[in-house]
């Protein structure tokens, strides 16, 4: 019987405290359970879009290489608004971009540019993306809205060849032979030894 009373006890403690902190316990596991499955799902649910978008992107390497520049304008866009946020789609904008600028639609050009510039998804490519931009502006003789572009790029670091490049472009477009040696000549300071770009821009220097 000593052992039966012992066992009621202890039995009556378990069931007091679960009372007590039973509900909070099953709360908290079932939160982690459903965070976990969470979690996984949208992994899951980014592999996909990442894999779709791919898909898309293939498609539109087919077009590019048929040009078929309506088709890649049309896959351009539909990366941008199902599949924002994954790689395909600013490297897609990029690729519609040149594809327009081939087929003398700097419009079209214009906006998929600007699209990976104003993207926060896409820091890696928005300095190519603004140079490449500032250069239809220069065609188009726009020279000081060019510059103001690329007055505004943040945090060159690699890509500062390219950009003083452009402005020594915008500024010979303009006439101004000075601010453009001045320009050509820091983008030349900024390339490595290997960079292809550093012999072109010796070759607009000797031009000057």
């Amino acid at each position: 019987m000593a052992y039966d009373l012992e066992e009621q006890e202890s039995l009556s403690e378990i069931k007091a405290w679960w009372e007590k902190w039973g509900t909070l316990i099953l709360t908290i596991v079932t939160v982690a359970c459903l965070a976990a499955a969470g979690m996984r799902g949208w992994q899951w649910y980014q592999m996909k879009q990442s894999a779709d978008a791919g898909s898309l992107y293939s498609l539109m390497i087919q077009a590019n290489n048929n040009k078929d520049q309506p088709r890649v304008q049309n896959i351009a866009l539909k990366l941008q608004e199902d599949y924002a946020g994954t790689a395909f789609a600013g490297m897609g904008a990029l690729l519609a971009a040149y594809t327009a600028e081939q087929h003398n639609k700097a419009g079209e050009a214009i906006k998929d540019l600007q699209w990976v510039i104003d993207s926060k998804d896409y820091p890696e490519l928005q300095t190519v993306a603004a140079v490449r931009l500032a250069g239809i502006y220069i065609d188009q003789g726009s020279y000081e809205q060019a510059l103001n572009l690329l007055n505004s790029i943040k945090n060159l670091d690699a890509e500062k060849a390219l950009v003083e490049d452009r402005k020594g472009d915008a500024y010979i477009a303009m006439g101004n032979k000075e601010k453009a040696k001045e320009c050509w000549t820091e983008a030349l300071r900024a390339c490595t030894t290997t960079n292809p770009l550093a012999k072109i821009i010796e070759i607009k220097l000797q031009a000057l």
